[in-house]
């Protein structure tokens, strides 16, 4: 929640005075509008300190305000003008890094003053637009402005009614931009050709580590530009998911994979209709990858057939770290099948396989297949959560790169409904509680 109106006056005079009270403002799903954004406006440009500057102008200090948070504000194209004026004209003296407008009608028109405020801003480093209705020619002309920005390293566009023309855009700029990290045109209505756009901009660029491209359209054929592009880049996280892409595309994407050259550490591919026959190519391709460290297939059709697949892979690949699998057709026989390779595995740490078909006899072979396994002790896996609350394959697209940490803790959870809603659950405490659920607590050091 934002903060209140009660004291809203208040802080607008503690940020012109540049008391440092307000290095964060937070007024998302407030009713801001227009009116009182201009007002704030005029308050941001007072955030600044100048004493003797005649005598001596290296004492002119940079303003105190470093995020401001404007989500949900009622806010339109017409008001986000004066904020852009502002942070246009800080004249270097400015020091907001994030800016936060998600869900505000600020349509094309405010996209073309955020334009241009980021071609002229020079301390902006974190952007968020989602859900803005910006449409094409707003994005074209904040796209416009990142290709002359220096600060700038993420920047999000989620929901904006994007389509390839945008795309085009992107690529364009980031063919000249070297110093953006992340992009997501996430939920939009790119396609085939805006992949390739995309994939032309990338080869020429060699800062972007982080791209989500889910739930848009992109398909099987736009997988073919990345087959080509992946080897060749720096980028490390690519989110996938909803992309209509089948068992067609991610024989692409697995051709990428097999390449020694592939960069990325992290793959979301859920909700992409892709049945056991691509889990056989992806996972011939994760025989061989050593970089791979986390990959998304929640959402999709893989049944018996796949976790062969998949079970036979995790006997030899060193790098995967985590996996979502759930919301597939995973039976009894498949849990069983995954059971034999992830007792051969000691570097998987998060298996996600929730909202599977499986059945208590699955789950209980599961468990007592990884504590009689030989190797259990020094097993990685931490997180092993086999619950029946479905995983929307979207979430996919929220599960940060691994960190490269290790520990010597395991973290085992299942969930499984009983009569009388009983519930058992095996996880790492040192606690020992019994009510409707039944809960045993364990800890392997």
């Amino acid at each position: 929640m934002g903060a209140s109106f009660s004291t809203y006056d208040q802080t607008l005079r503690d940020i012109e005075e540049n008391k440092g009270k307000h290095a964060e403002l937070d007024y998302s799903n407030r009713a801001l509008g227009d009116k009182r954004l201009q007002r704030m406006a005029e308050s941001i440009h007072n955030n600044r300190r100048c004493f003797n500057l005649d005598s001596d102008p290296s004492c002119l200090d940079r303003s105190t305000l470093c995020r401001l948070d404007l989500s949900n504000t009622n806010i339109t194209g017409a008001g986000v003008r004066f904020l852009c004026d502002v942070l246009a004209n800080g004249n270097g003296l400015l020091n907001v890094e994030a800016l936060v407008l998600n869900n505000n009608a600020l349509g094309p028109d405010g996209g073309r003053f955020l334009g241009r405020a980021i071609k002229m801003n020079g301390s902006l480093k974190h952007i968020k637009l989602n859900n803005c209705a910006l449409g094409d020619e707003g994005a074209l002309a904040i796209a416009q402005g990142l290709q002359e920005n220096l600060s700038v390293l993420t920047i999000e566009m989620a929901g904006n009614l994007l389509s390839d023309r945008t795309a085009q855009a992107m690529g364009n700029m980031l063919a000249h931009n070297q110093h953006l990290e992340g992009l997501s045109l996430f939920q939009n209505s790119i396609l085939a050709a805006g992949a390739k756009y995309l994939c032309d901009g990338l080869s020429m660029n060699a800062s972007l580590r982080w791209l989500s491209l889910g739930s848009n359209n992109i398909g099987s054929d736009g997988m073919l530009h990345f087959k080509h592009a992946l080897p060749h880049l720096n980028l490390q996280w690519l989110a996938l998911g909803g992309n209509s892409i089948g068992d067609a595309g991610l024989q692409h994407l697995a051709e990428a994979l097999a390449d020694e050259h592939c960069p990325l550490q992290s793959l979301g591919l859920g909700g992409n209709n892709i049945s056991d026959i691509g889990m056989k190519d992806i996972c011939k391709a994760l025989w061989s990858n050593t970089g791979l460290e986390a990959l998304g297939l929640g959402g999709n059709r893989i049944g018996v057939e796949g976790c062969e697949e998949l079970a036979q892979m995790l006997t030899s690949n060193r790098s995967l770290r985590r996996l979502v699998l759930s919301s597939n057709q995973i039976d009894d026989e498949g849990l069983m099948v995954i059971a034999e390779g992830l007792c051969k595995n000691e570097h998987l740490h998060t298996l996600l396989i929730a909202a599977n078909p499986f059945t208590m006899d699955g789950a209980w072979y599961l468990a007592q297949r990884l504590e009689k396994s030989k190797s259990f002790a020094n097993h990685d896996l931490r997180v092993l959560d086999i619950h029946e609350s479905a995983l929307q394959p979207a979430d996919e697209e929220k599960i940060p790169p691994p960190s490269s940490s290790s520990s010597s803790f395991f973290f085992f959870f299942f969930s499984l409904s009983l009569a009388l809603s009983l519930s058992l659950s095996l996880s790492l405490s040192l606690s020992l509680s019994l009510s409707l659920s039944l809960s045993l607590s364990l800890s392997l050091c």
